[in-house]
């Protein structure tokens, strides 16, 4: 996959379709996708990996996806809406959810700061969700 280096509404859905699919256990070709000094900033603390401010790069990640998926089976991810790009600032944002196997659901936010067609950064605020029946 080639992401183009200008910040356009379909490469910040591209950005996002990959990176659901990353959480969701798809670990080819990261680097493709993510910047070699890629960070991620949780606005809470995961529930499988309390220490990831220290967390760098693609394969820091995907180790830490990879551990999240282990310790909960099942999950599903997917986007919510349509991504929210800001090519002057190079910020992508969306929500998305997650779907356990209990039938219960959690959701976020995730905003995305794209350095040459590819996430440098990312800050994720996740929380529990309310749905209306």
């Amino acid at each position: 996959m080639t992401l183009a280096t200008t910040l356009t509404p379909a490469t910040g859905l591209t950005l996002f379709e990959r990176w659901t699919a990353l959480w969701n256990g798809d670990f080819s070709e990261p680097e493709s996708f993510l910047a070699p000094d890629f960070r991620v900033r949780f606005g809470s603390t995961p529930e499988s990996s309390p220490d990831t401010d220290g967390l760098r790069g693609p394969a820091g990640m995907v180790d830490m996806i990879a551990r999240h998926r282990a310790t909960y089976p099942g999950r599903r991810y997917a986007l919510e809406g349509t991504p929210l790009v800001d090519p002057v600032l190079g910020r992508v944002a969306s929500c998305w959810y997650v779907a356990r196997p209990d039938g219960t659901q959690k959701s976020g936010i995730d905003l995305f700061e794209v350095v040459q067609g590819r996430i440098a950064t990312v800050w994720s605020v996740t929380g529990l969700r309310r749905f209306a029946p």
